[in-house]
């Protein structure tokens, strides 16, 4: 059994690898793309370039073009992937070593897709790169919602302070519905699990503003409980 939790590991580690790498470099060859675009979409300005500057761009753009369909597709594949084991199975996700990851990885990708940033990832003609930001956001999605009745994914999500905020969440909610993407009943689990996040939030937060008891209140807390007992045991 811990040979084979051990390859469990080893696997769940290997394909977030895989998905952080892929979509870190699908989405910044994809910001490169958009650049490029708007810098040809602009006709005036491009044109007032120098042949050789149009030349290099040129070429530049069609070897990002490359770049990103290759990534673009194994990394949604990657995320596909993810979605079906979620889907069939929660428990061995949450082992120490692989549930924080897990979250802090989602969280990342989810901030790309539906963060500050995401208008960078509107490139023209995405079907030629293999680049579907709405299936990729579809799938994330659903890996939240499938580990979403493990509490110990609840706390790492919560726990999460690079990434997770309500508000990035809760815009990747109406980004959904408005593309179309999902359904307000679709989501309805989503955003049940925003309100078990926020709470496990509050929870974790409370409990560092508590932080320890002074030794002087401890001595009396202590004091007080020995004659509560010894005033029982009189009665008794």
């Amino acid at each position: 059994m811990p040979r084979n939790v051990d390859k469990f590991v080893r696997f769940a580690n290997l394909m977030m690898n895989d998905v952080t790498y892929l979509l870190d470099e699908s989405l910044n060859t994809i910001s490169q793309i958009f650049n490029i675009q708007n810098e040809m979409h602009d006709s005036t300005a491009w044109a007032a370039q120098t042949p050789q500057y149009r030349e290099e761009r040129t070429h530049a753009l069609r070897g990002l073009e490359r770049q990103a369909s290759m990534n673009a597709r194994l990394g949604s594949q990657t995320v596909e992937l993810l979605k079906i084991f979620t889907g069939q199975t929660q428990e061995p996700f949450m082992m120490p070593e692989i549930v924080d990851r897990l979250a802090a990885m989602l969280d990342y990708n989810l901030n790309a897709l539906a963060g500050a940033r995401c208008q960078e990832l509107n490139v023209r003609n995405p079907q030629k790169l293999g680049w579907e930001p709405r299936s990729l956001l579809r799938d994330i999605i659903d890996i939240f919602v499938n580990l979403s009745n493990q509490e110990a994914f609840t706390k790492a999500v919560a726990n999460d302070g690079r990434s997770y905020s309500k508000e990035l969440f809760e815009r990747a909610a109406r980004i959904a519905i408005r593309r179309g993407i999902k359904t307000e009943t679709e989501l309805a689990p989503f955003l049940s699990f925003i309100e078990r996040v926020e709470g496990a939030k509050a929870n974790m937060e409370a409990e560092e503003d508590l932080g320890e008891v002074p030794d002087e209140y401890l001595g009396l807390l202590n004091q007080r409980l020995f004659i509560q007992l010894f005033m029982k045991v009189q009665i008794l």
